[in-house]
């Protein structure tokens, strides 16, 4: 059994399931986050590496190059190296995610909105 590394923020929560924060990888990040009703991640981009988002339980708003797509249970979305995205639940039931990287290390950098 593996363990996991909690990193909580203003937004929600994110479980390392692999990667470097919890030193079981060397190619790929896995991480379940949980993202609260209302609440949306900060507008991010990593220069890296690739990330797909899955939505294990809830409804976000995944926006992704100036694209919002919504996405429900069982879809998943795919961002490309170094895209500004973010994702938004907007409804009022919180979402469950699994989010996987190109990249043991995944790189994380705000992007300003102008």
């Amino acid at each position: 059994m593996s363990q996991t590394v909690r990193m909580e923020y203003e937004w929600g929560v994110i479980d390392w399931l692999a990667g470097a924060e919890v030193g079981n990888s060397a190619e790929l990040s896995v991480a379940r986050v949980g993202l609260p009703a209302g609440n949306e991640t900060d507008l991010h981009a990593h220069d890296n590496c690739e990330e797909s988002v899955y939505v294990v339980r809830g409804d976000v708003e995944c926006t992704s190059g100036g694209i919002a797509v919504k996405l429900g249970q069982g879809d998943l979305a795919m961002v490309v190296r170094g895209e500004a995205h973010r994702i938004r639940n907007d409804s009022s039931e919180p979402a469950e995610l699994l989010l996987s990287y190109s990249s043991e290390r995944r790189d994380f950098r705000v992007v300003v909105e102008a």
